[in-house]
């Protein structure tokens, strides 16, 4: 148990460091591609990469949790499945492309937003095939290593940006940047799985069929996360300017990158939990228990600091064009809390191979920010579509709390929760206090007058310490 314990660390360190990078990265990215593209040309941006990764989740179809879940029981079985979920993959993935690229004659966009789905489609393809890889380091715990490919993919795409604002050479070429970064990702990915696993396409029909009818479940599953994630967006898109799209999907990818952290746990204990809830039932509410408490325990002052540093984040990341989107950020940063323990909570169902119970908190999760969008988007923008994630995501942790009770017998007490809180309105007031300071200055000061104040209060338990390494 030692020895798992450690290497868990060990993978969770390591892709921490990675994601650390990431996030350095694309703060940069966004700062650089919000001022060249301004807010309009930056909605028309993320709305044709949304669309290829709201539909590429078909191409999933739930193949990679299924891949990790079953080599992370049967490892002899890695080649095999890996093999055929990456053919799988791929022939969806196509059609995937075809289906954006049709979707986006019938929605009334410009032309060079429909050159950009097509281009989109590119790195699109190139990640599935990277992400089939990464299951393989997902299952052996060896995450450095698609650590190492997402970084060297990132700062590849990263230079390339540089390049193309610096030639100026347009719209389109920013877009294919992504396409630079996700090539050297996969090549990247490719040559660190040698001696773990025999990696390449393979046909076997009865394969396939196994796969399928595991994923579908989960599959259907993520499908209706990934529209119901991107729908606000595309909602926007119809009713409001593309200007006003912009300032929404750069507050929402703030949101985005801040939850590259409760992935890095997320992807860790994942194994953990198909092994545990299966005959270890009192570590996996261990892990639960863990997990929980520290999504608190790094959400909750994210909340209460982005309540005061919206405007000033906003202004200082995306320039001047982009305050107005202070509100929006808000409601996603307070937003992000609750969707970490959700998604905690509907990782640990999956594992215990309850797909359908969150298929369905899914489905009327979705039903509920649709309407809710359709409702209140066209008359109010972007600052209701932020309230409806908020509103949604409450709602999703209130029904997974449910749902974990019922079917895995297990009730995550969110401990900690009455401890941050007082914590985390210390540094909020600290902080609206010396608000005329930079944020180089109220950010890390802001931090440490949390952790100080969470301390008093007993909310450091070096136990709680123990179990994450563990």
């Amino acid at each position: 148990m030692h020895g798992l314990a450690r290497r868990v660390a060990r993978n969770t360190a390591a892709q921490a460091a990675g994601k650390a990078a990431v996030l350095a990265i694309g703060a940069a990215s966004i700062a650089v591609t919000t001022r060249y593209l301004g807010a309009a040309g930056y909605g028309s941006f993320a709305l044709a990469l949304a669309l290829v990764q709201m539909l590429g989740v078909l191409a999933d179809a739930g193949l990679s949790a299924v891949v990790v879940r079953e080599i992370s029981r049967e490892p002899r079985r890695t080649a095999v499945l890996v093999g055929n979920a990456l053919t799988v993959r791929l022939l969806l993935g196509l059609g995937v492309v075809v289906l954006a690229a049709l979707l986006a004659l019938v929605l009334p966009y410009s032309p060079d937003v429909r050159r950009a789905v097509v281009i989109a489609g590119v790195p699109f393809l190139l990640g599935l095939a990277s992400s089939s890889v990464a299951a393989v380091f997902q299952a052996r715990l060896q995450m450095w290593r698609a650590s190492v490919a997402d970084v060297a993919g990132r700062l590849a795409a990263f230079v390339a940006l540089v390049v193309v604002v610096a030639a100026d050479l347009g719209f389109l070429a920013v877009v294919a940047t992504t396409a630079v970064g996700a090539a050297v990702a996969l090549a990247v990915s490719l040559a660190l799985v040698r001696g773990l696993a025999p990696v390449g396409p393979r046909a076997d029909r009865q394969a396939w069929r196994e796969l399928v009818v595991a994923g579908i479940p989960i599959g259907v599953t993520l499908a209706v996360n990934e529209v119901y994630f991107r729908a606000d967006t595309f909602i926007l898109s119809l009713f409001r300017p593309f200007s006003e799209v912009g300032l929404y999907t750069f507050a929402y990818r703030v949101y985005e990158l801040l939850a590259l952290f409760p992935a890095i746990v997320m992807t860790s204990i994942f194994p953990l939990l198909s092994r545990f809830l299966s005959a270890r039932r009192d570590a996996a509410e261990r892990v639960i228990d863990a997990a929980a408490d520290l999504f608190v325990a790094v959400g909750v002052p994210i909340a209460a600091g982005g309540l005061v540093l919206a405007p000033e984040i906003a202004r200082v990341v995306a320039g001047e064009d982009f305050v107005d989107a202070a509100t929006p950020l808000r409601l996603l940063l307070c937003a992000s809390p609750p969707a970490w323990i959700s998604g905690l909570l509907g990782y640990a169902l999956i594992a215990a191979g309850r797909q359908r119970s969150v298929l369905v908190l899914s489905v009327a999760a979705l039903v509920l920010n649709v309407a809710l969008n359709l409702a209140l988007v066209p008359s109010y923008g972007h600052d209701a579509a932020a309230a409806v994630v908020l509103g949604s995501e409450l709602f999703l942790v209130t029904g997974g709390w449910v749902l974990v009770r019922r079917h895995l017998a297990i009730v995550p007490r969110l401990a900690l929760l009455w401890r941050a809180l007082p914590a985390a309105a210390v540094m909020a007031a600290v902080v609206w206090w010396q608000r005329d300071l930079s944020l180089a200055i109220l950010v890390p000061g802001g931090a440490v007058i949390y952790v100080a104040v969470l301390a008093g209060v007993g909310g450091v338990d070096r136990r709680m310490l123990e179990e994450l390494r563990a």
